[in-house]
């Protein structure tokens, strides 16, 4: 408390109610926000949260200011305890990192395979589990928003990679083909899947497979098409199997402090659901059409690509229906997850609906109108994450 004495000046008495004001502020400005994302400066990841960062301010008539630090603040591996704790107010969460603390929402992540069964481009399948899966996030999960809630954290939108396949240096098209081969798997699916088709996974960080690659260390590496020129392998591999084995990696995108969520108003709060919407639609779509465009890249390059046969589709879908049911009781053990197989068939629904709702999509604008009038529009700001 401060005290004027009655001869004070009129400037004594504006400083004192100025202290007091601040005194009484809430610790984070209201304009104000530091998203951390732990891809480096200059990447795609960077881009597209710039512009979820333009669209806040933009959408907010200049209220929101949104500061994208780039593997400058938080890297991913500090990301959840670094928005919990508030060092930032929005991050990316890559939640198979985090499966102690996230295993609702990575059991609803592993389950991307899923796409896998719909009928239609498998390059643009992730579209449609992104959404099922953030419908699942949102509306259909009271354990996923449990486990945020533990973190002090809120969901506001997910993104995901387009679905994987063989990328390798030698022809592979059959189950015969994949016996006894060292495939670089990025993460338990892609290892599951290839033990199960006869050949053996490989753990290799991403940064190191080029050269495992070219060194014959590894013959094939399951990713999505943009790692052709993310990560060089355009230069060495000299042969492809799109269709299998699929599965995508999807995650959360923009998941923000608790508190510093409440303390917005629902003007604010939109603003920001507006630019998750955009922020989705951004991260999907440039890497279907990166894909796309790497795809003919390596055609021109004269990389061989080789149609799956008949047998090794079949069992790869049979595998992943029988994984798909199986994953359930593995988290049930690990994590205590219940109810797993209402949850499994929840995410088959939704994903019948979104393969729906996104078959018709050419453009980005097209996907983020839909991500907003079924998702992000439908959250009830006053209620969400309080």
């Amino acid at each position: 408390m401060f005290h004027c004495k009655p001869a004070a000046s009129v400037a004594a008495l504006v400083i004192s109610a100025s202290l007091s004001g601040l005194a009484s502020a809430p610790a984070f400005a209201a304009e104000n926000l530091r998203f951390a994302i732990g891809w480096p400066p200059g990447s795609s990841a960077e881009e597209s949260t710039q512009h979820f960062a333009d669209v806040a301010e933009e959408e907010s008539g200049g209220e929101l200011a949104v500061k994208v630090y780039a593997l400058s603040l938080l890297n991913f591996l500090e990301s959840t305890s670094g928005v919990r704790d508030g060092v930032a107010d929005l991050t990316t969460v890559l939640t198979p990192y985090f499966i102690t603390e996230f295993p609702e929402m990575n059991y609803a992540t592993e389950l991307a395979s899923l796409a896998e069964l719909e009928d239609g481009d498998p390059a643009r399948n992730v579209m449609a589990y992104n959404g099922a899966l953030m419908e699942y996030i949102f509306f259909k999960c009271p354990d996923c928003q449990a486990e945020l809630e533990a973190q002090n954290h809120v969901y506001l939108t997910g993104s995901g990679s387009q679905s994987y396949f063989l990328q390798c240096t030698k022809p592979v098209s059959s189950v015969a083909d994949l016996e006894g081969l060292r495939v670089r798997a990025g993460g338990a699916f892609w290892a599951r899947w290839a033990s199960a088709m006869g050949a053996t996974a490989v753990s290799m960080s991403i940064n190191e497979t080029f050269e495992g690659l070219s060194q014959g260390v590894v013959d094939c590496v399951a990713a999505s098409a943009p790692e052709l020129t993310n990560f060089g392998f355009i230069d060495v591999v000299t042969d492809m199997t799109p269709g299998v084995p699929g599965g995508s990696f999807v995650s959360g995108v923009a998941q923000m402090n608790r508190e510093r969520w409440a303390e917005m108003s629902e003007a604010n709060k939109i603003a920001l659901l507006k630019a998750s919407a955009s922020l989705s639609a951004r991260g999907v779509y440039s890497y279907y059409e990166v894909g796309n465009a790497n795809m003919e890249m390596a055609r021109e390059k004269g990389v061989a690509i080789h149609e799956p046969s008949a047998e090794l589709v079949e069992k790869t879908k049979a595998w992943i229906k029988s994984d798909a049911e199986a994953l359930g009781a593995s988290y049930a053990e690990r994590f205590g997850l219940e109810d797993a197989d209402a949850k499994l068939a929840t995410l088959r629904e939704l994903m019948g609906k979104w393969s729906e709702l996104t078959a018709g999509v050419e453009s980005e604008d097209q996907l983020r109108q839909i991500y907003w009038d079924q998702l992000h529009s439908r959250i009830d700001v006053a209620t969400y994450g309080q």
